[in-house]
């Protein structure tokens, strides 16, 4: 339930970015992808198991996301769904070195959280008593 909600957390923020595309000129695109990694690697972060693919989703659910949003005026005419699939498939295709990218930043915010967040104790685990080693 946390990888979904981590994944469609960052999904939904990345379409800030994904909406606005056609303006990813010369610094502003820099910033759109540091973006686009800043909430891959939130979602890995979150996520806690499977970051990488957390990461990578992240941006691809993104995309899928844009392209309904950007599809949604135009879902009263005469189109069918053949035209939102290919519209869907040539976006996230466009934007595989991001998502590659994106699983990457989504590993190092797996690892972040590893370093930094103590691991949950297992339900039904008992924990030693203070000062006595666990047994085995």
């Amino acid at each position: 339930m946390r990888f979904a909600i981590a994944v469609l957390a960052a999904a939904a923020l990345d379409l800030v970015v994904l909406l606005r595309i056609d303006q990813w000129l010369g610094a502003g695109a820099l910033l759109a992808i540091g973006y686009l990694l800043l909430s891959s690697a939130g979602a890995g972060f979150f996520a806690a198991r499977r970051s990488t693919l957390a990461g990578a989703l992240a941006v691809i659910v993104g995309a899928l996301l844009s392209g309904l949003v950007q599809y949604w005026p135009r879902a009263g005419y005469a189109n069918d769904l053949g035209v939102l699939a290919g519209f869907e498939v040539q976006l996230v295709i466009a934007l595989v070195p991001y998502e590659i990218g994106g699983a990457i930043a989504g590993r190092f915010g797996g690892a972040l959280r590893a370093r930094t967040v103590p691991p949950a104790p297992r339900p039904g685990a008992t924990s030693p008593a203070p000062g006595k080693p666990p047994s085995s």
